[in-house]
């Protein structure tokens, strides 16, 4: 039986803040298995489209092409970084595609809040909530060309489409290492040393307890 696929994926916007209304510029996804990363992208609809078209035109050209994708991969598991706000994640590209299209959006039948299962791994040792680009730093996978939002919005604003392209394939690709180490327990951890010190010395004080009423028979 073929195991469904899974992916990675980030998305940027024109606004520093998210919004409903704010232009979707590029959506990236890779493959966990393969690493294959693939964006859709106003940068590649300008090619296609022409330098006059409006950012409306490029939005809906990139969305077709996406959900297009979304559509020829029945049962993936899309997995992200707080995709599931109303401000923020894939309701918002369903939303936008049926604004603009004036059809129903293909449907996301399985996803996974990346942060939300690391955290539910460490949180045993480490009270910290993953926070995306330091746990990129962390882990030794922060692309030079990943951009803030700011900077993504800044582009944006110039018309200047290719650099948000590279940044958000990089995040896409960035985020599937992650959860390769995450599934391998290899991911390196936010937690400061005293957190790790006070986690090791109640553990330890745990194991001492019990030795000690195993000694009295209690």
């Amino acid at each position: 039986m073929t195991m469904p696929k899974r992916f990675t994926i980030h998305y940027a916007c024109a606004s520093l803040i998210p919004q409903r209304t704010s232009y979707v510029t590029v959506i990236g996804v890779c493959d966990t298995e393969t690493k294959k990363a693939v964006t859709f992208s106003m940068e590649d609809a300008q090619k296609n489209l022409g330098t006059q078209s409006s950012s409306q035109e490029l939005e809906a050209a990139l969305l077709k092409e996406f959900f297009a994708f979304v559509s020829d991969h029945p049962g993936a598991l899309w997995i992200h970084w707080h995709m599931h706000s109303v401000e923020y994640g894939f309701e918002v590209l369903k939303e936008r595609y049926e604004m603009l299209w004036h059809a129903p959006a293909p449907e996301f039948t399985s996803t996974i809040n990346l942060p939300d299962k690391i955290f539910g791994t460490m949180q045993r040792h480490c009270r910290i909530y993953p926070k995306m680009y330091r746990f990129f730093e962390r882990n030794g996978v922060n692309d030079q060309a990943i951009l803030s939002g700011e900077e993504e919005a800044e582009n944006f604003e110039k018309a200047n489409f290719a650099p948000i392209k590279y940044s958000v394939r990089a995040k896409a690709e960035a985020l599937a290492t992650i959860y390769d180490k995450l599934q391998e327990k290899t991911l390196e951890t936010l937690c400061r040393r005293s957190d790790k010190k006070v986690w090791a010395a109640g553990l330890l004080i745990f194991f001492a307890a019990a030795a000690y009423l195993a000694v009295r028979g209690v």
